[in-house]
């Protein structure tokens, strides 16, 4: 995934650049073999016309650790989390770490299921794996100094052949949170 996003980020001259094929090789659930054919052009817009600016980051790594230290404290306006939550072992240690890499007033936007990637490991060389509900997410969240400012359902799909015959879809948690201010340094005298 890395490697890709910045292939698109740095090595873009214009929208629709670039043209895969990802159903060649896949077909199942298709309504036609012209559709096992269709192609796909992409990025839909020039990155550098998507108004990204300074301070945009990305890094290859794992989440607690590169976010998870003190340069990191309160440095961010903003965190967008798309698809991300459920990859965690542990999601009340992300949303420790979300809410203290925001500033105060900062905005946490999230768009997601909560199909926990772990909750299936069981060995006995498996890291533990916390899978919190949607409505105990949010309490976590509150925890931390989180106000609710938007917050709906949306079905999505991920990844998705929009014309095969087979559709996996999610109803997807998507909001927007703010970092209070008066809750964040209530917490901080606790």
């Amino acid at each position: 995934m890395m490697i890709c996003s910045s292939f698109i980020l740095n090595h873009t001259q214009e929208a629709n650049e670039w043209t895969i094929y990802p159903w060649i090789h896949n077909n199942c659930n298709s309504l036609s073999d012209k559709d096992q054919l269709r192609a796909v052009s992409f990025p839909d817009i020039h990155p550098s016309s998507a108004g990204i600016t300074e301070g945009f980051s990305m890094c290859a790594g794992d989440f607690v650790e590169v976010y998870n230290e003190e340069s990191q404290e309160s440095a961010w306006d903003a965190v967008v989390t798309c698809f991300f939550l459920d990859t965690a072992h542990n999601i009340v240690e992300y949303i420790e770490i979300i809410s203290k890499i925001l500033k105060d007033g900062g905005i946490w936007v999230n768009m997601g299921p909560l199909l926990y990637h772990f909750a299936d490991a069981y060995g006995p060389d498996d890291d533990m794996s916390i899978e919190l509900s949607l409505e105990d997410v949010k309490r976590v969240a509150y925890h931390y100094g989180f106000v609710m400012e938007m917050e709906k359902m949306i079905d999505t799909t991920y990844t998705a052949n929009m014309v095969s015959m087979m559709q996996n879809r999610y109803r997807a948690a998507f909001w927007t949170m703010r970092k209070d201010v008066s809750r964040s340094k209530a917490k901080k005298r606790q």
